[in-house]
C-alpha cells in the first residue's frame, strides 16, 4: 500500500504522549503544591489523552521501522519496543486507577495516591527514555 511507505505518521502520533505525560506529571505535581483540584483534573485528562494515543505511536513506530530500517534489529530499536510496550503498561493502570478511584489522588496523598503519582512519573520517565533513543536515530 503506498500509504503506508509514507513514514512521517511515527513523528506525528510520537509527540502525543512525548508532550502529554511530562504535562500530567507538571500538573500533578502542581496539584500536590498548591491543591487546586483542576490540576489534578488536568494531569488526569493528559495522562488519559496520553494513553489513548501511545499504542498508535508505537504501531506507526513499529511501520516506520520495518519500511524506513527494514526491520533491522538494533540494540536501540530493542530498547524503544520494548518501551513502548512498557509505557501503555504503565499508563493503563495510571488512568484506570484514576477512573475507578476518583479521589486517589486526594490531599494528604496515601497509599494509592503515591502509587498513582509514580506511575504519572514512570510514564514520564519512559517517554524521556523513548525520546532519546528517538534522537539518537535521527540525528546519529
Amino acid at each position: 500500500m503506498k500509504i503506508l511507505e509514507n513514514t512521517w505518521f511515527h513523528p506525528i502520533f510520537v509527540h502525543f504522549p512525548q508532550a502529554l505525560f511530562p504535562v500530567s506529571l507538571a500538573s500533578f505535581l502542581l496539584y500536590l503544591a498548591t491543591g487546586a483540584k483542576d490540576f489534578e483534573t488536568g494531569a488526569f485528562l493528559m495522562a488519559a489523552f496520553g494513553a489513548a494515543t501511545a499504542p498508535a505511536a508505537t504501531i506507526t513506530g513499529f511501520l516506520d521501522w520495518k519500511i524506513r530500517y527494514q526491520g533491522y534489529m538494533t540494540s536501540v530499536f530493542r530498547i524503544k519496543i520494548v518501551g513502548a510496550f512498557v509505557l501503555i503498561g504503565l499508563s493503563v493502570p495510571a488512568v484506570l486507577l484514576r477512573v475507578y478511584v476518583p479521589d486517589v489522588a486526594a490531599q494528604p496523598l496515601a497509599g494509592m495516591g503515591w502509587v498513582y503519582g509514580f506511575l504519572l512519573a514512570a510514564c514520564t520517565l519512559t517517554n524521556v527514555v523513548l525520546g532519546h533513543f528517538g534522537g539518537k536515530l535521527i540525528f546519529h
